[in-house]
């Protein structure tokens, strides 16, 4: 780092041990970034001993998830001052009430505004801190066009200060061999090619629900088919237990819990399609990551994720299980069109390039 360059503080507190979407986020742009600079981008809110690498799971963050906003503002500041930082970056839509420094802030989703109902009371009373940060933020990142249209009208931010940074497609993931998914496949009693698959924490707005009303339509033809949802317990997940419990086959509904990143290649490289049919999102990091892979992507025609999809998934209405089963059938019945059309789309875009243009914004504020 030349000795006049500025430095720029990175929030990596939502990186976790069971990283979901933003963590994973979080994780790939500090690896992108430190790659190139070390030196310029100090770390805050990280435990001592993280470690960051494309091939483990950082250990970031210090704190629970409820004692991440009393971080921020009793503490973050001088984490910041500390590191002798002039920006900082606040990577998960929450700021200090009175920063010390300016900072570019990312805003993921606005799913709390949006849909209030698919989440619990507590981060129901963090929106008026984000409100507060969006506010005092010199820049704002957001993952998608859909997301800015949205800041820009429910927040009456300046267009101009919204900056889409679409994220990174892991164009480097390969489906595990044969041999190598074998026993994954053996342990959860799955065939290859035989089941479909859904990631994601379960809760209310990842639409289970009506994906196993789906399923079972999909089901009651194909006596040989099984349904793997894979994703930690969320708020609301026992409305998803309780909906498997009476599916008509709920013994061909497979829930494994969280499962690590390999595992979760594993299956969806041996998947018959890959279904990610939530109620909204900011992206969707889930169906690219999937394509990557190489499995046939269904997702739903709303919100940011047909950008995520850029045209290479079948999009679905999310409300009607209909349309969801019509959509995994044609996601089989067209699979090799699909899976060359995902891998293409997730190699036009590395993670190397989402730092390079998280950097301009940093410039820019700095400027």
């Amino acid at each position: 780092m030349a000795l006049d360059t500025p430095r720029v503080a990175i929030d990596v507190a939502p990186v976790r041990p069971s990283p979901t979407g933003v963590g994973t986020y979080v994780r790939r742009l500090v690896n992108v970034l430190r790659a190139q600079d070390e030196a310029r981008f100090p770390l805050i809110g990280a435990r001592a001993g993280s470690v960051f690498d494309d091939d483990g799971v950082a250990v970031a963050s210090r704190f629970r998830w409820r004692h991440y906003h009393a971080w921020l503002q009793r503490c973050a500041d001088g984490d910041v001052r500390r590191t002798g930082a002039s920006l900082v970056h606040y990577t998960n839509a929450a700021a200090p009430l009175r920063a010390g420094r300016p900072y570019v802030l990312t805003v993921h989703d606005l799913s709390v505004l949006r849909h209030p109902r698919y989440h619990p009371p507590l981060r129901l009373a963090t929106l008026p801190l984000t409100l507060a940060a969006v506010r005092g933020a010199r820049a704002l990142i957001v993952p998608s066009t859909a997301t800015r249209q949205e800041l820009v009208r429910l927040f009456h931010v300046d267009r101009e200060g919204v900056f889409v940074v679409p994220h990174g497609r892991d164009a480097e993931r390969q489906a595990p061999d044969p041999l190598e998914r074998r026993p994954l496949l053996d342990e959860l009693r799955l065939e290859e090619g035989r089941f479909i698959l859904t990631t994601g924490t379960l809760e209310p707005r990842k639409n289970h629900g009506r994906l196993i009303q789906a399923f079972t339509e999909l089901a009651r033809a194909d006596p040989g088919l099984r349904l793997v949802i894979a994703g930690a317990p969320g708020w609301g997940s026992k409305e998803v237990l309780r909906a498997i419990r009476q599916a008509p086959f709920p013994q061909r509904i497979v829930v494994t819990g969280y499962l690590p990143e390999r595992d979760v290649d594993i299956l969806t490289g041996a998947c018959a399609a890959f279904v990610y049919v939530s109620l909204y999102e900011g992206f969707g990091l889930p169906i690219v990551e999937a394509m990557s892979i190489g499995a046939p992507v269904v997702t739903s025609g709303r919100s940011a994720m047909p950008e995520a999809a850029g045209g290479a998934a079948v999009l679905v209405d999310p409300l009607s299980p209909a349309s969801i089963a019509a959509g995994i059938r044609r996601a089989v019945q067209d699979g090799a069109r699909l899976r060359s059309a995902g891998q293409d789309w997730a190699a036009e875009r590395p993670w190397s390039e989402v730092g390079r243009e998280t950097v301009q914004v940093y410039d820019r504020a700095l400027g």
